[in-house]
């Protein structure tokens, strides 16, 4: 029997391009592109098997084209089945995509517009809407916006110190991003009614921020304008003085674009330590006496210990916490170290159930008797993204 609604996923990253499957709400593949020793290598996960091909691609901006063929070769779809539409991951810095919008000439100008202002975090997605709207002609196309969960925040988490007319003539909000992830652990939390009333997300990756949700809705965003604002990350500064900023591009001699993407992508746990942006390599540098991968190690957990006691402010307390994403989910050792200056706060940990939780299937609460929830919840962006789309365009009929 065919599926009654067919999704694709796409989440398009700087390094990758991930896409996913979905049929009434379950992942049936995924197809994973990055580019490896000068050549573009594809991995379609299906039926519990995982299949490899390598491709002639100088960079990884076309690989779209790639998806119909291999949905094909590998019999993924069934005769009788479509595609009923396309969910793609957005980030950008405006009131417009705020919410989730079918793309249309008019969206896409929008984007264009906001390019100027943010191009590191929306050129990509924008290069991938224009093939996806060639390769899949027809098909609705659903921008999935990672700021949309954060549309709750009040006016004081939103604004910045600057004057109101200028920062909303100028749209020069903290939108806040990693949404479709805290979106995602919500949910799973709520199924299962484990959600409490003041709860701290931790989503902790490549790029990271911390969320605090009120029952339900986000009430604040460690990240602003722009994904660069918040805890340090892997290549981001994370938060830094605007005077600072301007002196690194004095020294450097650097171009207003050259500086953002200094910011973005040659800072954070990348910068300080001089070598990797990888915690295990870090880990393992610090273990041989490495003083700058130590130092950045420091540095991430004390600006996430740092953030959470903000989020708890911002909340007027916190009932619980939650770990997520790949050093969240995957990290027992990170865990562990910004736990152990949480004890403030109410949070005591199991050390042995903590080593062995990694990718948790079902949320892992690592509290011991008496702390206040400790938990390890493994997001499914895809799922989300999915699931947000399907109803878009449920709505569309």
């Amino acid at each position: 029997m065919a599926a009654e609604s067919l999704i694709l996923v796409v989440n398009p990253g700087s390094s990758s391009r991930k896409y996913a499957l979905y049929a009434d709400g379950a992942e049936r593949a995924s197809i994973y592109f990055e580019f490896v020793d000068n050549k573009v290598v594809g991995a379609v996960t299906y039926n519990g098997e995982k299949y490899k091909k390598d491709y002639n691609d100088v960079d990884l901006s076309n690989v779209s084209r790639y998806i119909l063929s291999l949905l094909d070769e590998y019999h993924i779809i069934s005769e009788g089945e479509s595609l009923k539409g396309i969910g793609i991951r957005v980030v950008a810095p405006s009131n417009r995509f705020m919410k989730d919008e079918l793309v249309t000439n008019e969206s896409v100008t929008a984007l264009e517009a906001v390019q100027q202002k943010a191009p590191l975090h929306v050129t990509t997605v924008l290069a991938e809407i224009k093939h996806l709207e060639e390769y899949f002609s027809g098909i609705p196309l659903i921008t999935v916006s990672d700021s949309a969960f954060h549309s709750t925040k009040p006016d004081w988490a939103l604004h910045y110190g600057l004057d109101v007319d200028l920062a909303e003539k100028a749209e020069i909000l903290r939108f806040g991003y990693h949404g479709v992830s805290a979106g995602s652990v919500t949910r799973i939390m709520t199924e299962r009614q484990i959600l409490s009333p003041k709860t701290i997300i931790c989503h902790l990756g490549s790029g990271s921020s911390i969320t605090a949700v009120a029952n339900g809705k986000s009430i604040d965003n460690s990240m602003g304008y722009t994904p660069l604002e918040g805890v340090m990350m892997a290549t981001r500064t994370g938060s830094i003085d605007v005077s600072a900023a301007l002196a690194v591009k004095r020294e450097l001699g650097l171009s207003d674009d050259e500086l953002e993407e200094y910011l973005n992508k040659k800072s954070g746990l990348s910068g300080v330590s001089g070598s990797s942006n990888d915690i295990r390599q870090l880990l393992a540098s610090e273990e041989k006496g490495d003083e700058r991968a130590k130092l950045a190690l420091t540095l991430f957990v004390h600006r996430i210990r740092q953030t959470i006691a903000q989020m708890a402010a911002s909340l007027g307390g916190v009932d619980s916490i939650v770990f997520t994403a790949t050093i969240g989910e995957r990290s027992a050792i990170i865990r562990s170290r910004i736990l152990d200056g949480l004890g403030f706060l109410g949070f005591n940990y199991d050390k042995q159930l903590n080593e062995k939780t990694f990718e948790p299937a079902e949320p892992v609460n690592l509290a011991i008797g008496g702390s206040k929830p400790v938990w390890v919840i493994s997001t499914d962006e895809a799922a989300e993204i999915a699931s947000r789309a399907d109803a878009y365009i449920k709505n569309l009929k």
